[in-house]
């Protein structure tokens, strides 16, 4: 197995090793080896090619006055533009706010608020969203955009806008700076917990450690060649996908979303060797009609989510292997167990973590009960430092010495880790983990909404949609259809209801919040 870049490097050397000098190293030992391609087009950069970008965005950036520890947004769909501003941002100490670009109204407005966010890069695509909310937007200075540029200026009125391609310096010399692992490199978006949105700072040494995690797992190689098709605004992508193939000198094939139809020939033509198998993608692919392409691949493994159909058929069906056991990680804690090739639901936990199994009063449960996970790090940085802006929810995730994943999940008689279920609010649509509390606020918003909850219903393929259960204002009427249309630009497309239920009274907790386990046993969706 090839060795990590960054296991060359130990004490005060190891500290300044950040992503953008890991980005540097590879260039300098891979540089004429393809890095990544864009699926749809095939477009396609070397080590070098992709290093000289990163420096040129990395320049025009400081030339524009971005200075280290300044966070600038990216709102971005996948492709190149978004990874080499990305590790631009790394090379230079700034921290890269990725927000999720499906997000709309009081969330997206919360997102770029939160972190003070005075540069946005984005496109097209996405003006219409960043307008509607521009008035309640406290700190955001200019934009730059990667195409659109006439457009941007007629939208955005007074908002000083720049061309990406005017920011390109043509100074492509070596842009990175001195960084400390320790320090943010980007703050990923999650729903945490419990209530809205979370952003985790997430330091450069945790991003790492998450590569590595799969590099020892899969034993991977600069044979290797991961097919992406997930957002980089997740940390599946960002960290288990790409930066791995950085790590060893392989390759990334990234797409703006997964396409059944385009799967298979695009694993061959591009030659993908392994794949991060998310929700309801191995049904999906289980159900479609046999085609050539589906044996004539060189993917070597899947691993991910539970597989919804018996593992000995699909490996046979599709000539590949499955890692049983999806291991465990998360956007704030990290990569804190490996997946496992042959035990199933399981992740062997990590050295460099310690987990316990808790009760409702933090006092840890015997081996087998099952309880809330709870973790901590044995070595700095590996963790989620903060959820910016939200000292309180920081805290109250780290309370007794423990950061409390909001999961249910056990320890076997091995030490492996078993992952149960949920406890928070979050409900995962084909492979989004989004806020039931954030679907609640802006459904509220309806004028003939009374109040709502909303829970997470089995989908049948493994994850799950959303449903939303609505008592209405006197004399006033809703159909699905019509909720849906009210939705649809207020928030991400996964966070709109598939299923509506009219209550003539909410259901209600002693503390007068709306019963969620009544309102799970209520099955009875309405349809138009």
């Amino acid at each position: 197995m090839m060795t990590p870049l960054i296991t060359r490097l130990t004490g005060r050397e190891a500290q300044r090793v950040s992503l953008g000098e890991i980005l540097r190293q590879a260039a300098e030992k891979y540089a004429n080896r393809p890095f990544v391609t864009r699926a749809e087009t095939g477009e396609t950069l070397t080590y070098a090619e992709f290093n000289q970008l990163t420096n040129q965005i990395a320049h025009g950036l400081t030339a524009i006055g971005v200075k280290p520890g300044d966070y600038v947004g990216i709102m971005l769909a996948n492709g190149i533009p978004f990874l080499a501003a990305s590790y631009a941002m790394k090379k230079i100490g700034c921290v890269e706010v990725s927000i999720n670009n499906t997000m709309r109204g009081l969330p997206l407005t919360r997102m770029i608020n939160l972190t003070g966010c005075k540069t946005l890069i984005t496109a097209e695509q996405f003006f219409e969203p960043i307008q509607t909310i521009l008035p309640d937007l406290t700190s955001l200075e200019r934009l730059i955009v990667v195409d659109g540029l006439g457009a941007a200026q007629a939208t955005f009125g007074e908002l000083p806008v720049l061309s990406f391609d005017t920011i390109l310096s043509k100074d492509n010399s070596e842009a990175t700076r001195p960084v400390r692992d320790d320090e943010t490199a980007v703050i990923l978006f999650t729903s945490g917990t419990t209530g809205v949105s979370k952003g985790c700072a997430i330091p450069h040494r945790s991003s790492v450690r998450a590569a590595e995690s799969m590099i020892e797992a899969f034993d991977l190689t600069e044979d290797d060649c991961v097919y992406s098709p997930y957002p980089l605004f997740h940390v599946g992508a960002a960290q288990y996908d790409v930066l791995p193939a950085m790590m060893v000198g392989g390759r990334a094939i990234i797409r703006d979303g997964f396409s059944l139809s385009n799967f298979w020939p695009e694993v061959c033509k591009y030659g993908a060797t392994w794949f991060m198998a998310l929700g309801s993608v191995q049904p999906l692919l289980w159900a479609q009609e046999p085609c050539p392409e589906e044996t004539a691949h060189n993917m070597r493994f899947f691993w991910g989510t539970p597989l919804p159909v018996d593992y000995d058929a699909f490996e046979a069906r599709f000539k590949l292997k499955v890692a049983r056991g999806g291991g465990y990680g998360s956007t704030d804690a990290g990569s804190v167990a490996l997946p496992m090739w042959d035990k199933p639901g399981a992740g062997k936990v990590l050295d460099r973590y310690e987990v316990a199994i808790v009760d409702e009063h933090d006092d840890i449960l015997p081996q087998g009960a099952v309880g809330e996970l709870v973790i901590r790090p044995n070595e700095p940085a590996i963790m989620a430092s903060e959820y910016i802006g939200m000292p309180d929810r920081s805290l109250k995730a780290w309370r007794n010495l423990w950061f409390h994943s909001g999961d249910l999940a056990r320890l076997d008689e091995d030490g492996d880790l078993h992952w149960v279920s949920r406890i928070s609010e979050r409900i995962r649509v084909k492979g989004e983990m989004v806020s039931g509390y954030e679907i609640e606020e802006g459904i509220l918003t309806h004028p003939a909404i009374e109040d709502c909850a909303v829970i997470g219903v089995p989908d049948g393929r493994g994850e799950e949609e959303v449903k939303a259960f609505v008592t209405l204002k006197s004399e006033s009427e809703l159909t699905l259809s019509g909720l849906q249309a009210y939705c649809r630009p207020r928030m991400s497309r996964f966070m709109v209801p598939t299923q509506l239920e009219i209550l003539d009274e909410m259901p209600r907790t002693p503390t007068g919040k709306p019963a969620k386990a009544e309102l799970r046993k209520m099955q009875t969706p309405e349809t138009d």
